[in-house]
Parts: C-alpha cells; structure tokens; sequence
C-alpha cells in the first residue's frame, strides 16, 4: 500500500469514527452528563437525581400507578434489607397489619384448631386456654358435624369460618361426635388468646405455646395452676414452630417456673446499655419435678430466650428433643407511621442468666430427633397447566413420592427425580381416589395428594408425632 493510499485509508478511518461518533452523540451527551452529575455528588444527591430522572423522564413512568410513593417504597424497602441483619423489615400497610395481629396473638372465634378429615368435618386438634370452646367442653379428637345451620360435610369450610367470625357475641348451636355419640353445646364467639393450649394426661401434661403475645404469660400461669390443682409434676412444653413474639411474654412463662427474683434475661444495646429482667412477682412458681422442651428448626427468638434460662436455672429437671433451634439471639423494637407502615429493626442482643447469646447459633437438643419427613417435605404450588411426569426431575417430585409413602403406597425413593415406580404408585393413588390413573401429577392429583396427607397425619395425631413421643418416653 503506498502512502497515498495508506493516507486515503486513514482520512476513511477518521471519517468512518467521526461518524460513529456522531451516530451515538444523538441519544448519548444528555445522559452522560446527568451520570455525571450524579457521579461527582454526594449519596444523597444521588438519590434525589435518580428519583427525578425516573418521575420526570423515564419512558416507563406512566405505567406505574401512583410512581413517587412506588419508587420511595421500594428505596425504604431496600434500605432495611441489609445482610447483616434479617430480622431488621420495612412493613407496608398489609404487611404491618398482618404482623402487629400476629404479635396481638388474638382472634374472634371459638378457640380450636382443626382439619379438615375424610368425611369433610372439623376435627379438633387443640383447644386454646380460656377460649369459648374449652368453656364449651369441646376436646381433642371431637369431630364437628354442624355449626348452627351449617352442615360441615355439605359446605366449604371457609362457609363455617365465616360464620363464627360473623357471630361474635351471638350463640350458636354446635354439633359434633365424640366417641361414637352425637353430642351438642352452645358457643358464643368471642375474642380469644389462640398462643396456649393445656392437655392434662394421667400423670403429665403437655402445655403448647404457639407464641408470644400479651397475654401468653397469663394464660400459661392458668395452664400450670391446673397442672398443681391435678398433682401434675412432669410438663411437656411444645416450643416447635414458635418463632418468638414479646420478650417479656417469655419473662413471664419463666415467672412460673424458676425463683422468685430470679434474672430471667440481660440485654444489651450497641451503646453498651445493660438491663436485667427478673421474674413477674404476679405469677406463682409452680414446683415441677421434670420439664421436657420440644423444639425444632422454627423455634426462635423468645422461644430459645426461654429455653435459655430453663437451661441455665431448671437444667437437672430440663431435656430437650427435637432438632436445633433457628438462632435468633437479637431483640427488636417497632415504629408505626401515620400512614398505617411500620418498621422493625434491630436494638439489643439478649443474653441468658448465665450470659450465652445464641444468634446465628441456636440449642442444640439433648435428645435428637427429626420429625416424619411427610411433615417437613418442601414442595411449590403447582400451575394449572403443570404435569410432572415420570422420569423426570422436579422440585414436587420429591413430596409426591414422600406422601405416597407416608400413604402406604410403594416407592423407590423420595428425592426430586420422578421415577417409573413413583408413577406406578401415584397411579394406584388415582385409582384410589376416582381420578384418572395417569400416573402423572396433575394439579388435581397434587391438591388430592396433599388433602389425602394432611388427613393421615391429623388421623395419627399425637400418636403418629415422633418428637411428642420422645418427649413422653424422656419423662419416663
């Protein structure tokens, strides 16, 4: 190549570039000095100049209904999710809501837990401390047949539901079998404590605290009064799934366990600010002679502050079975906005008697052990146009073969691969069940499945529940 041509070739490379250039100088040097702005300010400029690019100039903003309050939502939202500490949450108007009920632990109902059985009626599984059914004499294993005109067998249990939620102060006619024998009683639907339920069996009692809200306390001391008033010296306290709630609610449930003037917990904030809580002198001690816990992954935060101090002041009477607790050594304190919002964040960690602080950590158990895997399985809802079929790898695939096999039917393995027996199984489950025997999990072989499940394992009650049997036989 000679240098005219050499030079031809520059001039064309040159023109070639200005013209790139100028093919993206038409959308690019406005934005280019906006990030440039924004590059050289402080995070707070930051923020305010992309809040304002997003309301003014962004192509999309008029797809998003009510933009300002979206956008500073999801800033408020991002600025409470911080790794170092989940338990720190930013709640919208439906979140807050949800969670200052679930810290009230109150509800208008008649006070039992339920499921659905085979013959599509209510069977009782608890009964709450001082609710309107245990005043009704309503117990375990009673199965409900009729709430006032409503025949349970012949309706959607929401119908039910609804109806005892709808008659608060009202009475209403309940029907139901108990060993055989059509019985009645009369409710009247009230506001009740649904975190206490007390079961005095012959010379033990299980006592089931499902959280911690403000009225646990009290009615655990009701619970154990019963418990001295029996001559019952053996107590099972369920901890599993309590994820926590009041502090002080665990404060008070130790009142009536260990000494009077006991330090039942410590905290301590960031500034190094130390507090001591000792027992509530308005409980009784309750003299005990053995106290197993149960527990398990989901109990936290309260529940293992309990634990903790059983452990440090009851421990020649305390054993505990299950599996080792969440770890939640932190305490947290709430803010409500005028707007109906709230926010929960982090302000101390709390410690035992003995000062241990459990976070990230947990108890582990004195007596392990895991709970039936039908009752722990993971699985995803499924879609309405979803199959899974044989040989074929699928997050449900593995709760289809485990419900199977808790149903009795014959599978190879329980993992998420979908295999040809597990196909042949769920085939005899459909021909069972008077669905078509496919041997592929459609949406209503799924929903079948489950309800078939949670049949089972309400059946088997506290017989079928491995931890609550360990629990009983480490009282023996």
């Amino acid at each position: 190549m000679n240098k005219q041509t050499k030079k031809k070739a520059r001039i064309a490379l040159l023109v070639a570039l200005c013209v790139a250039c100028f093919g993206m100088g038409i959308c690019v040097p406005l934005a280019f000095q906006k990030v440039n702005v924004a590059a050289d300010s402080t995070e707070k400029q930051k923020f305010e100049a992309i809040y304002n690019l997003l309301v003014k100039d962004w192509y999309f903003k008029d797809e998003v209904e009510d933009l300002e309050t979206t956008l500073l939502e999801k800033a408020i939202v991002g600025m409470t999710h911080l790794e170092q500490d989940p338990h720190t949450n930013y709640f919208n108007l439906e979140q807050a809501q949800s969670y200052s009920s679930s810290l009230a632990g109150s509800s208008v109902g008649v006070g039992f837990s339920y499921y659905l059985n085979k013959n599509n009626n209510f069977a009782v599984k608890q009964v709450f401390v001082g609710s309107a059914a245990e005043q009704a004499g309503l117990q375990y294993r009673d199965e409900i047949i009729q709430v006032g005109d409503l025949v349970c067998s012949q309706v959607d249990s929401s119908e039910v539901v609804k109806l005892i939620k709808s008659s608060e102060g009202k009475e209403l006619e309940i029907k139901y079998i108990r060993d055989g024998q059509e019985l009645k009683t009369k409710v009247v639907p009230a506001i009740y404590d649904q975190t206490v339920v007390c079961e005095i069996m012959d010379d033990y009692a299980i006592v089931t605290v499902s959280s911690f809200s403000e009225d646990t306390g009290k009615d655990f001391a009701v619970a154990l009064g019963r418990l001295q008033d029996a001559g019952i010296k053996k107590l099972i306290i369920d901890l599993r799934g309590n994820t926590g709630g009041y502090l002080v609610a665990a404060v008070d449930i130790a009142s009536s366990l260990v000494k009077k003037g006991s330090v039942v917990i410590s905290d301590e904030t960031i500034a190094g600010e130390k507090t001591e809580y000792k027992t509530n002198d308005k409980y009784a001690q309750v003299k005990l002679d053995q106290i197993v816990v149960l527990q398990n992954g989901n109990t936290a935060s309260a529940s293992e502050a309990l634990i903790g101090t059983l452990k440090d002041l009851e421990g020649k009477k305390l054993t505990t079975v299950g599996t080792n607790t969440y770890g939640k050594g932190t305490e947290q304190t709430s803010i409500a906005f005028v707007d109906g919002t709230s926010m929960k964040y982090t302000v101390a960690k709390w410690f035992t008697p003995n000062g241990t602080n459990i976070n990230d950590v947990g108890w582990a158990p004195d007596v392990e052990v895991e709970q039936e895997l039908a009752k722990r399985v993971g699985y995803l809802d499924m879609q309405e146009d979803e199959v899974i079929t044989p040989d074929s790898v699928h997050t449900n695939a593995a709760a289809i073969q485990v419900y199977l096999q808790y149903l009795g039917y014959d599978v190879d393995r329980t993992d998420e691969y979908f295999s040809q027996q597990g196909s042949q199984a769920l085939a005899a489950f459909q021909s069972d069940n008077g669905l078509e025997s496919t041997g592929n999990c459609d949406i209503a072989t799924w929903e079948a499945l489950k309800s078939a499940t949670l049949v089972r394992i309400g059946d088997n009650g506290k017989e079928g529940d491995i931890q609550l049997q360990s629990a009983i036989s480490a009282l023996k």
